[in-house]
């Protein structure tokens, strides 16, 4: 896991990174420190986690910063730290992970921390697809959603491709549920992450190299379950 921090201010910088050392047991890292956003642009490092300060030296906010990042790398887990409260509004407007307030609360780190890597494992975690004989190892995360067709299931990723394997979408279901996966109708089974509009009749996924939203039916047997679990999934993942 490659974790960047952005924090002008050298002390609490070096905090930053002692409060990360001391999760290290939970997962191997590696640590990059900037003192401005420019810098950790210039880098070109991808990461996985980066933790910013928003008020930084230089011409390029935190906020601008971390448009940029996301550009690089739409997953990104992304973590303020800042003393400024007026930033609240606008840091949740970037698909912001957690908003933490300085001075830094060592305890309240820890907690933010083991959550960021809980969200990064399964995010992370591994699907395996039989296919004549081998078996295709995909990331749960690159998958946008299951069709059933019968005995088939139908997996839709999220680089366009279409993969095929023998299956149950009520099993896929049990095991998919820890992953964010919801059932939304008896032949479909999509990943919350891609999911840009729920109503009382359609969901609406939106993924790269699509140009256009994914629009899939919604029953009325799935529709008050999934949307619970939708909402439960959001607020989760982006208030903490």
């Amino acid at each position: 896991m490659i974790i960047g921090i952005c924090e002008d201010n050298i002390p609490i910088r070096e905090q930053l990174r002692q409060e990360i050392e001391k999760q290290q047991g939970q997962m191997i890292t590696q640590i990059y420190e900037f003192g401005s956003a420019e810098a950790m642009l210039a880098s070109n490092q991808l990461f996985d986690l980066v933790f910013l300060d928003i008020e930084l030296d230089g011409a390029m906010t935190g906020l601008e910063l971390a448009r940029q990042l996301q550009i690089k790398n739409p997953d990104l887990i992304l973590v303020f730290i800042s003393a400024h409260t007026q930033y609240v509004s606008s840091a949740f407007h970037l698909r912001t992970f957690q908003f933490l307030l300085k001075p830094l609360d060592a305890e309240l780190f820890a907690e933010e921390f083991k959550r960021c890597i809980k969200y990064y494992r399964i995010a992370n975690d591994i699907f395996r697809i039989p296919q004549g004989g081998e078996v295709i190892e995909v990331k749960m995360k690159d998958i946008v959603y299951m069709e059933s067709d019968k005995r088939k299931l139908m997996i839709h990723m999220k680089n366009g491709k279409l993969y095929e394997m023998y299956g149950k979408i009520g099993e896929q279901e049990t095991v998919l549920s820890v992953y964010h996966f919801i059932r939304i109708h008896k032949s479909y089974l999509v990943n919350c992450r891609y999911i840009k509009k729920m109503n009382d009749e359609t969901v609406s996924l939106g993924y790269l190299p699509k140009d256009e939203l994914i629009v899939l039916p919604i029953s009325r047997r799935c529709k008050e379950k999934a949307k619970e679990q939708y909402h439960q999934y959001y607020y989760a993942r982006f208030e903490g």
